[in-house]
């Protein structure tokens, strides 16, 4: 990310704005660049514009980052600390995640794609395949159907493309999530070890890993991230063990002094406690 800017910042952006700041993004591959106008919709569909937008469950900012890819920014911020950024470091952010995301399995293979279950294969459904998670987007593209995958809110990766771009089209009655493969697409069938499954999914609909998952209920439940509790509890490991180990240390010098032990005693009870603090300093490390 570029140089974070802590200041409040609750202004509404335009599409326009975003789409700038997608072309001036380091971050942002070529592809992504050849998408900022349907990037600066899509902002708007998300957000409405707003930099400090939370969408209750999951996600964040201007483009709604979500927790885990929020936990992945280096330096490391908070949730709420992400929402203040301004628009460049937010965009900046999201381009990182999306620019890794559009090398995938499935956008790549859509964007491949002159059509899809009768309609144009446009910037805005790879964008929405994307936004509505990689795995998502697969499970769409093996059905061979737009309504091969619904968001718990009942919406496709094609009715978000639709809406990213401003464009009407009739209802699709009684949408399935996995319904039988369409006339769009041809599939290529798939042996029940290669068939995607059911995934635990995010407030928002994206497929989440079950380490992903439930680092992102840990958060939300307790305010703080997994790898902060980890890193206290070693720090708090590491100072009981320095004060056992001078504990020790101490009381074989006073025998030592006392003339209760002989120096080749002493000098083999420090290597032992050198080596079990030594012993558990490398799991930590490792841990």
């Amino acid at each position: 990310m570029s140089t974070i800017a802590w200041a409040q910042s609750n202004t509404r952006v335009t599409s326009d704005q975003v789409a700038a700041a997608i072309l001036a993004s380091p971050n942002a591959s070529s592809q992504l660049r050849d998408y900022a106008n349907a990037i600066g919709n899509l902002a708007m569909f998300e957000s409405g514009g707003r930099l400090d937008v939370y969408n209750g469950s999951c996600c964040y900012g201007v483009l709604q980052m979500n927790t885990a890819n929020i936990a992945s920014i280096r330096p490391p911020i908070t949730t709420e600390q992400f929402r203040n950024l301004p628009l460049q470091d937010q965009v900046n952010a999201w381009a990182t995640v999306m620019s890794q995301a559009l090398r995938t399995t499935a956008p790549a293979q859509l964007a491949a794609m002159t059509t899809f279950d009768g309609r144009p294969v446009t910037p805005s459904m790879v964008l929405a395949c994307v936004q509505l998670g990689v795995g998502n987007c697969l499970t769409m593209i093996r059905s061979g159907r737009c309504e091969g995958f619904n968001d718990r809110n009942g919406t496709s990766i094609c009715e978000m493309a639709d809406r990213i771009d401003g464009v009407t089209r009739p209802p699709v009655a009684n949408p399935s999530p996995s319904p039988g493969p369409g006339t769009g697409w041809t599939l290529t069938p798939q042996t029940p070890n290669t068939a995607l499954q059911n995934c635990l999914t995010d407030g928002y609909g994206n497929c989440m890993s079950l380490s992903s998952a439930v680092e992102a209920g840990f958060e939300n439940g307790s305010g703080i991230s997994m790898s902060q509790l980890r890193n206290t509890i070693q720090m708090l490991t590491v100072a009981i063990t320095f004060l056992i180990c001078a504990s020790m240390l101490l009381a074989m010098w006073r025998q030592y002094a006392d003339g209760r032990i002989a120096t080749a005693d002493l000098w083999m009870g420090v290597r032992q406690v050198s080596m079990v603090a030594s012993i558990i300093l490398i799991v930590l490390t490792v841990a």
